[in-house]
């Protein structure tokens, strides 16, 4: 399953010999870079996806064409973005956040940026009114809030009241398409202020027929598969804008020059190109057609064939890195009433479940998984299903979550909870997972060895695109990469709001809000650690190991640093400078 959620990619711009740079970093006329990305983007709107293998490019774009209240620092922290505005809380268990637009905001094509924009991120994030906006945020913190004020037309602030404490409530709230271009063609109307108005009347109002044509317009309107040539669609709140759309293969951006909500670009034209796998976007950055590129396990390749491609190219001189810690790789139970591991299919039964579902980790093989995966490169072993091994917390929280007991496979313990659960066996499970991902696939081979011994019967449900599958509900077990719930860019929230899953607990709801409530780093690792302890014991699932991530960048790009964990290609664009690109 192809990574969805990008991190950061920060640099510190020091002296140079370019030509066209000078101290007030403006933009480079003529400059150009060339962006590798894999998979499709499917909708210029950054904030729509309705799968998972297209929101992590959704989200690198998001990088380039959203501007943002807080922004990501070099080792992943949230720092504020004091050009577009303020967040400002008030209260602890019942929140009450107002988000504050600095008058100097604007779109860019120079319309201000207001409450409506605010009102139609927050109506998206919620599916407002039971419209489904398919916004990538529709499992963040939002869903607890409520709007706690009646915005106007031209208002710069917008205020949510929480009815619990959440944690994400700097990041949930974003600008990633004006509401005057959604609401000129939902309303089919060609007045800015009118349609707005319109807007705002209907999330106020909870008009169920306009929300439906806003969430249409907001989901549709912006599909890139065939291209787009209406450029009113382009309008955008970040340091770039579209250019240009050529279908599914690529998407041009060019520096926003009303921009002021954020940091300067510096590159004038970015062009995101959409490769079928890593081994297409590295063969055309040897070719010199592409500048940066991240790359992972494909069906295709392993990292280990990538990075010995990239070895390969001799000119244009690329630099690469492999850095690890943003995704772990996992298996996860659905806890819907549809899976075998539910409530709902052990006779409503929750300790009877909890027997099924850890009977089903004993039989996982870990140290297997991890032994076979090393004669590729070198693997770390996830032990949280929290943290990631270079956090603050981490040894202490593994060294009692729990998760020791179930390091190496045990068969005979997995027979035996079978065996006193009274089920008719083998129990069957259906695992889905990525065919394009072969650590999955690794995976899956060693887990069906021993199932039968175990009392499971396995059924494969792998392939290219699992999304249908998993919104379905008709699954039992999952194989993938997962988010690391813990960084300040995830969405902790989606454990137990993740309409996929379908897992809620009572004892984690109190972990999470302990969370939102942390009052410093000390609290907030103690309610991390706690969380983690929680989930291990509920049987949630089993982190495997972390997912390396492969970073290659154009030496040419002069103030490139990698970021943190090496799985993003677009963060940092305000640091980026190249020579302009020679006419001819």
């Amino acid at each position: 399953m192809k990574r969805f959620l990008a991190l950061v990619l920060i640099a510190v711009f020091g002296a140079t010999s370019l030509s066209a740079c000078s101290a007030q970093q403006g933009v480079i006329a003529g400059s150009q870079l060339s962006i590798a990305q894999i998979g499709e983007l499917n909708s210029i709107n950054p904030d729509v996806s309705s799968d998972l293998t297209t929101a992590h490019n959704a989200s690198e774009l998001s990088n380039l064409t959203t501007a943002k209240f807080f922004d990501l620092g070099p080792t992943g922290e949230l720092i504020a973005n004091e050009k577009l505005g303020s967040v400002d809380v008030s209260g602890t268990k019942q929140m009450r956040v107002t988000y504050t637009l600095n008058d100097s905001a604007v779109w860019s094509d120079g319309v201000e940026i207001d409450a409506t924009d605010l009102a139609l991120s927050f109506a998206a994030a919620t599916s407002l009114g039971g419209s489904n906006f398919y916004s990538v945020r529709r499992d963040s913190g939002l869903q607890f809030a409520n709007l706690a004020s009646t915005p106007k037309v031209g208002d710069k602030s917008l205020t949510l009241e929480f009815s619990s404490a959440v944690a994400d409530y700097q990041t949930a709230l974003t600008l990633s398409v004006a509401a005057h271009t959604v609401a000129t063609r939902a309303f089919d109307s060609a007045d800015f202020t009118a349609a707005k108005t319109e807007t705002l009347n209907a999330i106020v109002n909870q008009d169920a027929a306009a929300l439906d044509a806003l969430a249409e317009s907001y989901r549709s309107g912006f599909d890139s598969w065939q291209g787009i040539t209406d450029e009113s669609l382009f309008v955008s709140s970040g340091a770039y804008r579209v250019a240009k759309v050529s279908g599914k293969t690529s998407v041009e951006l060019v520096a926003n020059s009303n921009y002021q909500n954020g940091h300067l670009p510096r590159v004038q034209i970015l062009k995101l190109q959409y490769f079928a796998d890593a081994t297409a976007a590295i063969a055309s950055m040897s070719a010199g057609q592409i500048d940066i590129a991240t790359a992972e396990d494909s069906g295709i390749a392993s990292l280990g064939d990538i990075l010995g491609l990239v070895s390969t190219i001799e000119s244009p001189k690329v630099s690469s890195v492999v850095k690890s810690g943003a995704m772990t790789e996992q298996v996860i139970f659905n806890f819907r009433s549809t899976s075998i591991f539910s409530v709902e299919r052990n006779n409503q039964d929750p300790a009877a479940a909890l027997s099924v579902r850890k009977a089903f980790l004993n039989l996982i093989p870990k140290s297997r998984i991890i032994t076979g995966l090393s004669q590729n490169y070198s693997v770390i072993p996830s032990d949280s299903l929290v943290f990631s091994s270079g956090m603050n917390y981490y040894d202490s929280s593994v060294s009692e979550n729990g998760l020791t007991e179930y390091l190496f496979q045990d068969v005979e313990k997995a027979s035996e909870l079978m065996a006193a659960s009274g089920l008719e066996l083998p129990r069957k499970v259906r695992v889905v997972f990525d065919t394009d991902n072969p650590r999955a696939q690794a995976a899956w081979i060693l887990l069906r060895e021993r199932a039968l011994s175990a009392g499971f019967k396995l059924k494969d449900l792998s392939s290219q695109d699992p999304t249908q599958v998993l919104a379905s509900g008709d699954f039992d077990v999952y194989i993938g990469a997962r988010p690391v719930v813990s960084l300040p860019s995830e969405n902790v929230f989606a454990i137990t709001s993740s309409a996929v899953f379908g897992y809620t607990s009572h004892l984690v709801d109190g972990a999470l809000e302990e969370l939102a409530l942390a009052a410093d780093e000390r609290d907030r690792g103690a309610a991390l650690a706690k969380l983690d302890k929680l989930l291990v014991a509920d049987a949630y699932g089993m982190p495997l190991y972390e997912v390396p991530s492969l970073l290659v960048y154009a030496d040419r790009i002069k103030g490139f640093v990698p970021s943190a964990y090496a799985d993003s290609a677009t963060w940092g664009y305000q640091n980026w400078a190249v020579e302009p690109t020679p006419q001819g």
